[in-house]
Parts: C-alpha cells; structure tokens; sequence
C-alpha cells in the first residue's frame, strides 16, 4: 500500500479506473471529485444499460480517501466491483478542495465556513454534477459529517434532494449530538480559549488529527508508535481492538488526517451541547437577529425531508449514540423510513469502524450492498 499517494493513483495500482472531476459551487470553492465508473471487471452490466450511481460523502476530519484505503476491503471498490459508477466527493478545506476562484488559503474568509455551507454549497454542486453527467437519481452514503451535510441538503431544498435522489444511506448518521460520550467532551468548555489561538496561526485551518507527515514520523514505523496513536484515535471514538487491522493499519493512521474549519468544530460542539438541536449556526443573539432575523438560530426542519432514508448506528459508538440515532429518527416523516434502524451486529463497533474494521465488510458492507437494491 502506498502511504503518500495521491487518491487517484491509489485507486489505479488497484487495477481500478479514475476519472477526475472538479465541481465549483456557487460560492466559488473548487471541489476535486474522483469517479470509479467501473470495477475491474466490466460483465456486471451491458453497455445499454447505464450503471446506477452511487455518490460517496466522508465525516470530519477526513477526505475521499476514506473509502479507498482498506484495499479491497474499501466501500469504493467493493460497489464499482458489485457493478455500480462510484463518485468520491470531498468537503471544502480538504487536500481535493483547497482552491478557490477567488481566495487563498492563507485568508480568513476561505476558512469562513462550517458544515452548514458544505450542506447547502458542496453538496448541491456535487450533486448536480453527477446527476447532469449520469442523467440518473443517485444512491447518496454518507458517513458521519457526511450524513449531517445530507440531512441539511435535503431540509433546505427539499423538491431538488427529492428529484436527484433515490436514497440517503446514513452510517454514523451525526445530527443530534447531545448523547456524545467520547471523553472530548471535557474539551468543549476549553474550545473559547482554543479557537482563536489556532486562528492567529492558521487562519481558521484546523486538524483534528496531526497532518499526515507529521503523524508518519509519529507513528510510523515501530508497533509502540502504531499503539499510541490508535488509543488517542479509540478514545474519541470507541476502544475495540479485535477489529485492528495490521495490514492497512500503517495506511489508515496516516491517511486518516485531514483539515477541516475552526467554525465547523465550533457548529459541531454547538449542537452537542444545546440540549438536543439541530440548528443553523449560532453566532449570538445580536448576529443572530442581523442574519436570521430571530436572537436563536433557525433549526433545520425534518419535517420537510422528502428522500427515503437508511439509518446505520453502532452500539459502541461514543459519537454517535442510541439516543441521538433514536431522536433523529423519530424526527423524521414516516414516509421516508422504509425500514427500521439498522444496528451492527457486534457489540464493540465503534464510530471509526465504519471505514477501518477488519472484518468491515462481513459486518456491515454486505448489508449495504444488499440494501441499496431495495430503493
């Protein structure tokens, strides 16, 4: 495995096709999009009959890579494999969107942003690229902030979510946050004090985990270094080192890295700590009433949400609870809840697990390509 490479060279030395895409938004960011048109076999489908696509959003902190770094266990190729065109979106901030038509990532204003721009901004224009080019409704799986940007997309335009979409499959899906048990929660009251130093001397750019050479000579090459890196990694987000995986664990560490906003941590922490809502972003009651009109931040309304929808959660998951799960559900129209939520058959699946277990694909993969063709 290659540790440094590039995604679209990860995805051609695994004898898989790439087609790279760059999507602008409305608001001017540049957005690299990686598509996989077909698997290494090309039988699944006849050439008059075009292949579903199937859009992929990665969470926080991460990039598109996400779903091509565990070999030939990845969601990626397990999907263009099972006959399905792949497109890999990315998040604005992140390696494959950092340019802009006007601005810099030494600015500020480039670093302006929280998860709500990417749900109403990256979102959209990612899904109209894919849709005009495949002239199909799209099965859209998001993970984590990539189900947060979904639910805000299909709230804010509910008649265009409804006319591009066939599904939204939900893993970690990160709405309600008030459940949170990670222990960086203990950080939350800390973040005030934070925040501004990291924006003095970043602008706003923030990682969550160290930049990708900076964790290679932290914890690469020796086992204790491996060790170290994965408990910090498995107290945000769950202990469950059954599902290790030596062969991929070297790439995973490193490659897991990304930046994402200042302001997107604060809109997350925000809604971990309001008391159980899922708001706009809150930039006190006087900004508040010159933007929304109202000293509270709007909340974004469920209610309106009209594509059907697949819940995924795991029972070890710190980030992503039972109760946030369960109230995100019960929040939404029934009409758009096929089935019930899904819960992963092993009690120790954590939030990182989605994209990193061993035994990911007996776990949960197979259930999503079993699923998928149900809508």
């Amino acid at each position: 495995m290659c540790i440094f490479c590039a995604q679209d060279e990860i995805i051609t030395r695994r004898g898989y096709p790439v087609e790279i895409h760059n999507v602008t938004t409305e608001d001017g960011y540049i957005i690299t999009v990686f598509q996989i048109p077909h698997g290494k076999n090309k039988s699944f489908t006849s050439k008059e009959q075009p292949r579903q696509p199937v859009f992929l959003l990665h969470g926080v902190g991460l990039n598109s890579e996400t779903f091509i770094n565990i070999g030939k266990k990845s969601l990626g190729f397990l999907l263009a494999d099972a006959g399905y065109d792949v497109w890999l979106g990315n998040f604005r901030g992140t390696t494959y969107a950092r340019n802009h038509t006007k601005l810099s990532i030494k600015e500020s204003e480039f670093w302006n942003f929280s998860f709500h721009e990417m749900g109403t901004y990256d979102i959209p224009a990612q899904i109209d690229f894919v849709s005009d080019t495949t002239q199909q409704k799209i099965i859209y799986i998001g993970y984590s902030l990539g189900t947060t940007t979904a639910f805000i997309y299909g709230t804010t335009y509910p008649e265009i979510a409804e006319e591009k979409i066939k599904t939204f499959i939900c893993l970690a899906p990160a709405v309600f946050l008030f459940g949170w048990r990670s222990p960086t929660k203990y950080l939350f009251p800390l973040w005030p004090y934070i925040k501004p130093v990291v924006e003095l001397f970043t602008k706003g750019m923030l990682y969550l985990r160290q930049p990708n050479h900076l964790r290679s000579i932290l914890c690469l090459p020796f086992p204790f270094q491996m060790e170290t890196c994965q408990v910090i990694d498995m107290l945000t987000w769950g202990f469950n080192y059954e599902q290790n995986d030596p062969e991929t664990l070297p790439v995973t560490l490193i490659q897991n890295s990304e930046a994402t906003s200042t302001k997107t941590v604060s809109h997350m922490i925000q809604i971990a700590t309001n008391g159980g809502k899922f708001n706009q972003f809150d930039y006190g009651r006087n900004k508040n009433k010159e933007i929304y009109g109202t000293p509270d931040p709007q909340i974004y309304d469920l209610s309106k949400f009209r594509v059907p929808v697949y819940l995924v959660r795991a029972e070890n998951d710190l980030l992503i609870t039972k109760e946030d799960v369960d109230k995100l559900n019960n929040s939404l129209p029934e009409k758009v809840k096929p089935y019930d939520v899904y819960v992963v058959k092993n009690p120790d699946f954590n939030h990182g697990d989605f994209v990193l277990a061993r035994d990911v694909v007996s776990l949960l993969y197979n259930h999503i390509l079993d699923i998928i063709t149900k809508f």
